[in-house]
């Protein structure tokens, strides 16, 4: 592929990675909006037509790693393990 097919490509690539985070951008308010008259009408749970909503708290237990890497490092250390991926940018 030639350099200048290449930036097209390219080009192309960005367009539509910036219309993806549109379109995210638009789903997010909705999201926010049926979010928000769940709230300000008290329901967790909704049923309208073929869609069930919810709205649930969730919660969970995680470990503070940093206060463990600082008063425990011998066990930190223990316990640590490394992950590697490959990363694609486009800037």
């Amino acid at each position: 592929m030639g350099t200048n097919k290449l930036a097209e490509r390219i080009k192309e690539y960005n367009e539509y990675k910036k219309m993806g985070e549109e379109m995210l951008a638009i789903a997010n308010s909705i999201a926010d909006e049926l979010k928000n008259l769940m709230s300000d009408t008290g329901q967790e749970k909704m049923i309208v037509g073929e869609y069930k909503l919810s709205y649930t708290a969730v919660s969970r237990k995680d470990i503070d790693k940093k206060a463990l890497a600082n008063d425990y490092s011998d066990i930190y250390n223990a316990y640590l393990r490394e992950t590697s991926y490959r990363r694609f940018l486009v800037s």
